[in-house]
């Protein structure tokens, strides 16, 4: 008798701590869905700044032509920006790192201004996008990773719906120009590097009803990131530019005009012609409502 009720105290013990668990990590709301909106709050998240000679960057400037474009085409939602320098300038939020700041501390960072602004139900259980350059994307995706995984630090859950990434390292970089690696930020971005290596190479999905769609952006004439890196993992969506107009930095400033480009939907790459400037097609991956 005594050892059954032993038996029964443990079974007991080890139910309620699964359902403290799982009510730790289950949002107390329903996810919100997935759908064709131009009125969620989109995040502009910047690149590395890799000048030695200054410390940060001015989000109005770096995303001053993205964020007029939305709003001249019609984006009711507001258009904010995450900075993570301490010397940064003009951000809507900043975290105050620097370049020897790791990725990961920085992605949970921008996952808990995300969740404490959001997504949490006293905040609505907002859904968001996101648009981010350059190393930027390595920020947004190791935070829906970590996310997911419930790593220590990180929020229970985020309601991202579409990230759009622009130039981003997916497969590292070890391209001078961009970063010497005398950073530990450059050092995440080396290819094969453990933070890199931690990523899963599926773009990972936050708790939205219908997870995150991807859409990453890359260039054959970007000086930094090759065309492949710019791609790398597995994304709903993939687009490469082979254009001399399309460089790193030029990214995140082209909004108008066409560009020698293709496309791929989950499987099968268009052929090369002339589709819209990538900030234009980072409205149009935000706004669509999935992977279709």
């Amino acid at each position: 008798m005594q050892g059954l009720l032993r038996r029964l105290t443990l079974f007991l013990s080890a139910v309620l701590a699964l359902a403290v668990t799982v009510l730790t990590v289950t949002p107390a709301s329903a996810a919100p869905a997935r759908s064709t909106t131009n009125t969620n709050t989109v995040i502009f998240v910047h690149g590395i700044q890799g000048d030695p000679t200054k410390s940060g960057h001015d989000c109005r400037a770096t995303w001053s032509a993205a964020r007029n474009h939305f709003a001249d085409k019609g984006w009711r939602g507001s258009l904010l920006t995450f900075g993570y320098y301490k010397a940064n300038t003009n951000c809507s939020h900043e975290f105050p790192g620097n370049k020897d700041t790791p990725i990961r501390v920085v992605a949970q960072a921008f996952a808990n201004y995300v969740y404490d602004n959001f997504s949490k139900p006293s905040k609505g259980s907002k859904k968001i996008d996101v648009v981010a350059h350059s190393m930027g994307g390595l920020v947004v995706r190791a935070a829906l990773h970590y996310t997911k995984i419930h790593a220590a630090g990180f929020p229970d859950y985020l309601y991202i719906e579409d990230v759009a990434t622009l130039a981003t390292p997916h497969g590292g970089s070890t391209n001078d120009g961009l970063c010497r690696f005398v950073w530990q930020q450059c050092k995440d971005m080396r290819p094969s590097s453990a933070f890199l290596d931690s990523l899963p190479s599926t773009m990972p999905d936050s708790a939205m009803s219908g997870g995150t769609d991807w859409t990453t952006m890359s260039a054959f004439h970007d000086g930094y990131v090759s065309e492949s890196s710019g791609i790398a993992g597995t994304a709903e969506h993939e687009i490469q530019y082979n254009d001399s107009r399309v460089g790193h930095v030029s990214f995140p400033k082209l909004a108008t005009g066409t560009y020698n480009s293709r496309i791929k939907n989950n499987s099968t790459w268009t052929s090369w012609n002339r589709y819209a400037a990538p900030v234009e097609m980072a409205r149009i991956a935000v706004y669509r409502p999935s992977s279709a």
